[in-house]
């Protein structure tokens, strides 16, 4: 059995209640890149269907956006190790991006893993996608729509995509990145993640560079994002 650390448990436990994202006979289908964000996730809800009195099923889908040439053999034997049902996809988004010249490869990218996704869960009777983002990837994401799009807009604990009648869910959304890191270090996960070929110089590589020059002098600059958003975005 994996060790998750209490303050993952506590933090994923909390987000899932606050915002009732999870219920009595849910089938959940996890996106899961190989990355430490998702495999945290993974396990941090394998955790919770232990120990909830929630009944609920959880799969795990990866997406490659190379097309085929990413092996997932690794992710298959974790997610046999966790006991919980893995698809794999191929899907030349890489390339896509390449012959469209994508401008926001970052935003593009994320849209087209989200709508396979969500494609595929709707098409397999998963009612909730469970996705990733915490609370760095919430922040970075406000910095980003405020300074390039002029609005206070990013992620939501839960959102309804009428598309596909399904819900996203983000567990993680209370954790830091740093948190994450440290717990996928000290638990020794298999990380498998690619590495995207277009983010090292995109608007979202800036803004994450922002954020640190903020909390060198504001530590606690996430967790006063994440009271901000309670209040006035996520209230509603």
């Amino acid at each position: 059995m994996i060790f998750l650390p209490e303050r993952i448990k506590r933090a994923v436990g909390d987000a899932v209640c606050a915002y009732s994202m999870i219920e009595n006979g849910d089938n959940v289908l996890v996106g899961l890149s190989g990355g430490k964000d998702s495999l945290i996730l993974l396990v941090a809800l394998k955790h919770l269907q232990r120990v909830s009195p929630i009944k609920f099923n959880i799969a795990a889908l990866t997406i490659d956006p190379t097309g085929g040439k990413f092996s997932s053999s690794g992710l298959k034997n974790f997610c046999e190790s966790l006991d919980v049902s893995h698809i794999y996809y191929p899907y030349p988004i890489f390339e896509i991006m390449k012959i469209r010249n994508e401008g926001s490869p970052c935003s593009f990218c994320a849209n087209m893993r989200r709508g396979i996704l969500s494609g595929i869960a709707k098409d397999r009777g998963f009612a909730k996608v469970a996705l990733g983002h915490h609370l760095t990837d919430t922040v970075v994401t406000l910095l980003l729509n405020i300074f390039f799009s002029g609005r206070f807009h990013t992620f939501r604990p839960k959102t309804w995509q009428s598309r596909t009648q399904t819900w996203v869910i983000r567990p993680l959304i209370y954790l830091p990145e740093e948190t994450i890191a440290s717990a996928a270090s000290s638990m020794k996960l298999p990380l498998k993640d690619l590495e995207c070929p277009y983010g090292k110089n995109s608007k979202r590589t800036a803004m994450e560079k922002l954020l640190e020059s903020i909390k060198k002098e504001s530590p606690q600059a996430e967790y006063s994002a994440l009271s901000a958003l309670k209040k006035a975005f996520w209230a509603d």
